[in-house]
C-alpha cells in the first residue's frame, strides 16, 4: 500500500480534465498540463499503447465487455482476414486509448473503446457495402447510442459539478475511448481495404 502511495505522488499526466478543473479552482492548472506525457512508452513499453484494453476492473465489465466482443467479433472476423482483423483491433485500440490518456490521464482500462470502433465499423460497412450482409440491426445501433450518450451527459454533469465545486459524484467512465472508437472504427469501415473479399476455392 505504501509502495502505491508513493507511486500516485510522483509526477504524471493527468489529463486535460484535470488541469481544467485545477484553473477553474484558482489552481496552477499549467503545471499539470506540463506533465510528462508516455513516459512508459518512451521508455520502450510500447505495449502500454494497447495494454489498457486487456484489463478490466472487475468481472461484471468483464463479461459486459466480451458478451459484446462475441456478438460483434464474430460478424467482422466471417468477413475479414486474420491480418485485417487483428490491424482494426490495434489501430482502434491504440487511437481510443491515446485519446483517453489525453483527456484524463493514465487511470482508465476496458476494452469497449474496441467494441464501440467494432459498431461504428459495421455501421460504416452497412452505408457503403450493404450486400456484406453485417446482420446488426438498429435496436442495436441505438442502444449502444443511447448508453453511450447518457453517459457522456453523466460525465459532464460530473464535470460541471466538480467545477463550480461540488464534488457530488464521478462517475469514472472512459467515454472518450467509446467515443474516439466510435469514430475511429466508422472510419476505417469506409476504407475499401477493410472490404469483403470472397475467395472461392478451385
Amino acid at each position: 500500500m505504501e509502495e502505491l502511495s508513493q507511486i500516485d505522488k510522483m509526477p504524471f499526466w493527468k489529463g486535460i480534465y484535470e488541469s481544467i478543473l485545477l484553473k477553474k479552482g484558482g489552481e496552477n492548472g499549467g503545471e499539470t498540463a506540463s506533465l510528462p506525457l508516455f513516459e512508459k512508452i518512451k521508455q520502450g513499453q510500447v505495449w502500454r499503447l494497447f495494454s489498457p484494453c486487456i484489463l478490466h476492473k472487475e468481472l461484471l465489465h468483464l463479461v459486459f465487455n466480451m458478451l459484446w466482443l462475441w456478438l460483434l467479433a464474430k460478424q467482422i472476423e466471417q468477413r475479414l482476414s486474420r491480418l485485417k482483423f487483428i490491424l482494426l483491433i490495434l489501430i482502434v485500440g491504440i487511437i481510443s486509448n491515446v485519446a483517453q490518456y489525453l483527456m484524463s490521464g493514465p487511470y482508465f482500462l476496458g476494452f469497449s473503446g474496441v467494441i464501440m470502433g467494432f459498431v461504428g465499423f459495421i455501421w460504416a460497412r452497412q452505408q457503403v457495402a450493404p450486400w456484406e450482409g453485417y446482420p446488426l440491426q438498429k435496436p442495436v445501433f441505438l442502444f449502444l447510442g443511447i448508453y453511450v450518450f447518457l453517459m457522456f451527459i453523466l460525465s459532464f454533469f460530473s464535470f460541471i459539478t466538480q467545477a463550480i465545486g461540488f464534488n457530488l459524484f464521478g462517475p469514472n467512465i472512459a467515454n472518450t475511448a467509446h467515443i474516439s472508437g466510435a469514430i475511429v472504427g466508422w472510419i476505417l469501415g469506409r476504407f475499401p481495404f477493410f472490404s469483403w473479399r470472397v475467395h472461392h476455392e478451385r
